[in-house]
C-alpha cells in the first residue's frame, strides 16, 4: 500500500507521542513558564509601606519600572539558556503559534506546548499568590490599561511589543547568520525593551 502524505504525518505524530524527548520538551515548557511567571510577577510586589506611599513619585516609579523590566528580561534570558536546546524555549503561546504558522513545529507539539505554558503560568501565579503576604501583593503583574488609553490602543501596544519579541526569536533561528552573539540574551533584551516601552501605558502581559 502506498503511504499517503496524510498517513505519513499521522505516523509522525504518533511517533512524537511515544518519544521521550517530546514529553521532556513539554515538561520544560511547563516548568520554565511557571518559573517565568513566578519570578517576573514577583517583581511587582511592594514589601514596605513606604514603597506603596512613594510609588507615584517620579523617581521611585522609574526605579520600580526598571526593576520589573530587568527582572522579566533576565528571567527570559536565563530560562532560554537553560532549556533552549531541549524544547526551543518558547515560553509563550505567541511564539508557539508563530512557530506553527511557519511550520517549525507540528500541530501536536504546538497544542501540547500551549497547554503546558498556560498550565505553568497558572501554577506559577498560584504559587506566588500563596507565598506572598497580602500586604505585599501590589499588582502582582495583573494586566491593566492606563485610564487614558482605549482597549484598542492597549491591544495595539501589546501586539507591537509581542511582535518585537517574536521577531527577535526568529532572527536567532536564521541558519544563514554567522554573526550570532548570545541568543538567550538578545531574546531577554527584547522582553526588557517591551517592558520599558509599554510599562506606563499598559501593565504588560507581553510574555505572561
Amino acid at each position: 500500500m502506498t503511504e499517503t502524505p496524510f498517513r505519513s504525518k499521522l505516523m509522525s505524530l504518533k511517533e512524537d507521542l511515544k518519544s521521550h524527548s517530546f514529553w521532556k520538551a513539554v515538561r520544560c515548557e511547563f516548568l520554565t513558564t511557571l518559573l517565568y511567571t513566578f519570578i517576573g510577577c514577583g517583581s511587582w510586589t511592594l514589601w514596605r509601606q513606604e514603597e506603596k506611599r512613594q510609588i507615584m513619585d517620579e523617581r521611585r516609579l522609574i526605579e520600580y519600572e526598571l526593576k520589573i523590566a530587568l527582572t522579566f528580561g533576565l528571567a527570559t534570558a536565563t530560562l532560554v539558556q537553560c532549556v533552549g536546546h531541549i524544547s526551543g524555549a518558547h515560553l509563550n503561546p505567541a511564539v508557539t503559534i508563530a512557530m506553527l504558522v511557519t511550520r517549525n513545529v507540528n500541530v501536536l507539539r504546538a497544542i501540547f506546548y500551549m497547554t503546558a505554558q498556560c498550565a505553568g503560568a497558572i501554577t506559577g501565579a498560584g504559587i506566588l499568590y500563596g507565598l506572598t503576604p497580602f500586604e505585599a501583593h501590589g499588582l502582582l503583574g495583573v494586566t491593566t490599561v492606563h485610564a487614558e488609553m482605549t482597549k484598542g490602543q492597549a491591544f495595539g501596544v501589546e501586539f507591537m511589543i509581542t511582535f518585537i519579541m517574536v521577531f527577535t526569536f526568529f532572527a536567532n533561528l536564521d541558519p544563514k547568520r554567522s554573526d550570532m552573539g548570545s541568543r538567550s540574551l538578545s531574546i531577554g533584551l527584547s522582553v526588557t525593551l517591551g517592558q520599558l516601552f509599554a510599562g506606563r501605558t499598559v501593565f504588560i502581559s507581553e510574555n505572561m
